[in-house]
């Protein structure tokens, strides 16, 4: 293996038990009496209206990181780098990526929410609160739809044909001036024949 063209790589995945039961992407609520913890209480006022916000959007919170509540003693070893008391940074989950209203916590101020392996709900502040119709409907007929109306060239919308018409539909034309010309006529035909 000296002379390899491949060289080995090892990683470490950071497993759910081992900081403090979360991973980054977890979907967490607020528990119940999350506000007669002492971690809630030591925050600061403008933190705690945050959180108040977060709450009354109504819209799902996920975890953006997991640090350490402390600094660690051996920063070079990894062994000790990942401490068992941790603080969460958690933000509001807009959709599509888009991560708002970033915030600090500790740990003990929210639970983990189990989707499994499914995706988490919609909440209801994303769902749009028009009339969908999954089920096909007749039309009637005398209903007025912009999409069945033409504009003839006059500035006015007038009922489509939707149907294909049944016989030749005869244009009105005239011929080009100057093509009964004799003249025309034999130069055309000359042309022809070559």
């Amino acid at each position: 293996m000296k002379n390899s063209k491949f060289e080995k790589l090892y990683e470490s995945a950071m497993q759910r038990y081992q900081r403090g039961g979360f991973l980054v992407g977890d979907r967490v609520q607020f528990t119940s009496d999350f506000k007669t913890k002492e971690g809630y209480k030591a925050l600061g006022d403008n933190v705690k209206e945050m959180i108040d916000k977060m709450i009354d959007s109504g819209l799902n919170i996920r975890i953006t990181d997991i640090k350490n509540a402390e600094p660690s003693y051996f920063p070079a070893n990894p062994q000790y780098t990942s401490g068992d008391k941790v603080v969460l940074d958690i933000a509001l989950d807009s959709g599509g990526g888009r991560y708002t209203h970033l915030l600090t916590i500790p740990n003990e101020l929210v639970e983990r929410l189990d989707d499994e392996q499914n995706l988490p709900p919609v909440p209801d502040e994303q769902k749009r609160k028009d009339k969908v119709t999954i089920k096909p409907e007749e039309m009637e007929e005398d209903e007025q739809h912009i999409t069945r109306n033409t504009d003839r060239g006059d500035g006015k919308l007038s009922k489509t044909e939707l149907n294909t018409p049944k016989t030749d539909t005869s244009i009105p034309s005239a011929p080009a001036k100057g093509t009964n010309d004799p003249a025309v006529n034999a130069y055309v035909k000359a042309l022809a024949k070559q």
